[in-house]
């Protein structure tokens, strides 16, 4: 009896791997992101600290925006551009090193070829750029360098800005621009530096494209050519997490209902009553999946195989339909054959877990960007065009609103226990 129970204990579980399963990180460190306008935005950094919030509730992790719109890490610029793209480097110490990294995520190159046709001359520089931030990293940090490839540019979107350009630029992009980014990212993925991480962005990036405009050629997650929407944003997030070996087990609770028991997932009060069953069921929250992202983007990238899954497995039970509710609210109906085959828990969007992850996820973006506010006031470069409805609030402020927002999220990304009924539906429990 005594070894059944122990065996009992064991099964109950979560079977999501830990953190430092292989993960690039192990829980405590400070990552900062390092960029031009695409960092800037901010979405793939929300998106990737998401996944970590979510997979990790017992782990703590700081994650630092530090992307400025129109930089390179090159120091180069087009003649038009005025003013003169500002340098990276030359805000390197005050924004980065001052943080005291554990982990730089860069991702620069969009800007750095200047919307020219291949030139070596800037492809020099790039490389010089980054060659210096490897070795800034190394001597003003204790950090460990994460490059990232620069996203494509799309031609088929090509942003004219100036119909009268006398030359390339941002204002009229050489149509065959993606060509140079292509070189910058092979050069980049040649790199063979110890402790650096290259995550090839620009080839996921594409490949994407390819396979989306196999079966719609007008297919872009680029409006303007250059900046990623919301799917772009989680495609870049995607790679760098891939990369990272991140693990793709939210949850996978399983139970035996001609048994009574738990397979598989920390269960409780676990009862059997004819076809009825019910349990407590301590889940883990799964990553959020944005409203925003392309249903067909995810589907093709398999989101929810590799990076969140999150089911529900039940056999042993009679024929027949069953409607499942949550914590009192139904959630699914759906056949004994499908539920024995596994229930993937995110197609159901009122489960009370989703509901919770896409809370979260406001309250993540809510708090970043008052963060972020607050970094543009302190240092004196003024509020970026999104946060000018944040310019009356003060660096204390903000910081305060920051700091209630990460206690909220805390609490909500802590496993919570749902009471999950599964019974016959209606249509099967009149009598025949």
């Amino acid at each position: 009896m005594l070894v059944w129970l122990t065996l009992a204990v064991l099964w109950s579980y979560p079977t999501a791997p830990a953190a430092d399963d292989g993960f690039y990180l192990k829980g405590g460190e400070t990552v900062v992101f390092f960029g031009d306008s695409i960092t800037q935005a901010g979405t793939y950094v929300e998106y990737t600290e998401a996944f970590l919030l979510t997979r990790f509730p017992d782990k703590r992790f700081r994650i630092v925006n530090r992307g400025i719109s129109s930089e390179t890490i090159s120091g180069t610029s087009e003649p038009d551009h005025h003013p003169r793209r500002p340098w990276a480097h030359d805000r390197f110490s005050r924004d980065v090193a001052a943080e005291k990294p554990d982990v730089i995520v860069a991702c620069f190159g969009m800007n750095d070829g200047n919307y020219h046709p291949f030139d070596q001359e800037r492809f020099d520089k790039f490389k010089d750029g980054i060659r210096r931030l490897i070795d800034r990293t190394r001597t003003e940090t204790q950090a460990r360098p994460v490059i990232l490839t620069p996203p494509p540019f799309d031609p088929y979107r090509r942003l004219v800005l100036d119909p009268d350009a006398k030359t390339y630029g941002y204002q009229y992009a050489a149509f065959d621009y993606d060509a140079t980014l292509e070189q910058y990212s092979r050069w980049l993925m040649g790199l063979k530096d110890k402790d650096v991480l290259v995550v090839d962005l620009h080839s996921a990036m594409n490949e994407h494209l390819r396979k989306r405009r196999a079966g719609q050629v007008s297919f872009s997650f680029q409006k303007d050519g250059i900046h990623p929407d919301d799917t772009g944003h989680w495609l870049m997030a995607q790679t760098l997490l891939l990369a990272w070996k991140a693990p793709g087990v939210v949850a996978d609770l399983r139970i035996d209902a001609s048994r009574s028991a738990a397979v598989a997932g920390l269960v409780t009060n676990l009862r059997k009553e004819g076809a009825r069953l019910s349990f407590d069921w301590q889940s883990p929250l799964p990553m959020p999946m944005d409203v925003k992202w392309d249903a067909e983007s995810i589907r093709i990238e398999d989101v929810r195989e590799r990076l969140n899954r999150y089911r529900l497995t039940v056999t042993g039970l009679p024929p027949g339909r069953y409607r499942l509710t949550a914590n009192g609210e139904e959630f699914t109906t759906i056949d004994a054959r499908q539920l024995a085959d596994g229930l993937n828990l995110l197609d159901c969007a009122s489960f009370p877990a989703n509901r919770t992850a896409a809370k979260l996820l406001s309250l993540l973006r809510d708090r970043q960007r008052r963060l972020y506010a607050a970094w543009r006031h302190r240092v004196g470069e003024g509020a970026s065009a999104e946060d000018e409805a944040l310019n009356g609030a003060s660096v204390q402020d903000l910081k305060q609103q920051a700091d209630e927002l990460d206690r909220q999220i805390d609490r909500l990304r802590q496993p919570r226990p749902i009471r999950v009924i599964i019974e016959p539906a209606a249509s099967e429990s009149r009598p025949t």
